[in-house]
């Protein structure tokens, strides 16, 4: 399925820039955003199985012409618990959605109230843009569908970073009906994204689970010759970054603490090899 709107290469960096800024704002509490964009809103959620804790997941930033929306991906063994909760329940904000992952949803609907609540006091004149990384990325794509249909009757623009499978076949359809203009950035040598499997069958439940990923997949590639790295999102934002150098120089230029440090991919590659 085409989108709506063309993939935007500066966007995808940009972006890239908010995922990596909800990681300090998680664990340090400190958030540095791009010019002409302020905080509006930061949200909480509960994660965790036995085990539960809340955390920050994500903030609202606004500037002239857009919000952004940006989630955190796993960051704390609660967060690993979560993810690892892959059974499925109803998706239950939206009729017919299917059925989403069990561990995701929970966060989601810890944070819902909150967020949605926030969504409704944005200006209903600007573009709104959703993205995370990891986890994030499926947190993400849940609020996409949840707000396109319940609270803004106007196309939302998503943007997501080594996402995993957020649901089974029915969840993916109702988010591709309602949502056009999305797109899937993953890292061909990142495992996160290959998770959950597409098929768990029988006897792991009785009639198995089926995951499938959403649409518009963008595949980029670069090999760290490690599985942290190759699924970190500064990693990401340098290799998107490349992509478009004159574009993303002056962005660090203009915004050095919002984007993450430099990293030369193929030393640093090299020296995982080598270890």
């Amino acid at each position: 399925m085409k989108s709506s709107e063309a993939y935007n290469q500066q966007d995808a960096i940009l972006l890239a820039g908010f995922c990596y800024q909800t990681y300090p704002f998680f664990d340090q509490n400190k958030l540095e955003l791009p010019s002409g964009f302020e905080l509006c809103h930061t949200f909480e959620g509960t994660t965790g199985v036995t085990e539960k804790t809340v955390e920050k997941f994500g903030f609202f930033a606004e500037s002239e012409d857009r919000i952004v929306l940006a989630f955190r991906g796993t960051d704390s063994v609660p967060n690993l618990d979560s993810d690892l909760d892959l059974f499925q329940i109803p998706f239950p904000y939206v009729e017919n959605a299917g059925t989403s992952h069990r561990g995701i949803t929970r966060i989601y609907q810890s944070l819902r109230d909150g967020l949605i609540e926030s969504v409704e006091k944005l200006p209903k004149d600007k573009k709104l843009y959703l993205t995370g990384h990891s986890l994030g990325g499926d947190l993400a794509i849940m609020a996409a569908l949840d707000i396109a249909v319940n609270v803004l009757n106007k196309e939302l623009v998503v943007y997501t970073y080594a996402a995993g499978r957020p649901g089974d076949p029915d969840f993916v359809s109702a988010y591709n009906k309602y949502i056009k203009n999305s797109f899937r950035i993953f890292n061909v040598h990142d495992f996160i994204p290959t998770l959950p499997a597409a098929e768990y069958p029988p006897p792991f439940t009785e009639e198995g689970l089926f995951y499938e990923h959403v649409d518009f997949s963008v595949p980029i590639s670069f090999q760290m010759n490690n599985l942290f790295l190759n699924h970190r999102i500064n990693c990401y934002f340098q290799k998107l970054g490349e992509l478009d150098s004159e574009y993303t120089k002056t962005l660090r230029e203009q915004n050095p603490e919002f984007c993450p440090a430099v990293i030369n991919l193929s030393e640093l590659a090299a020296s995982m090899a080598n270890n």
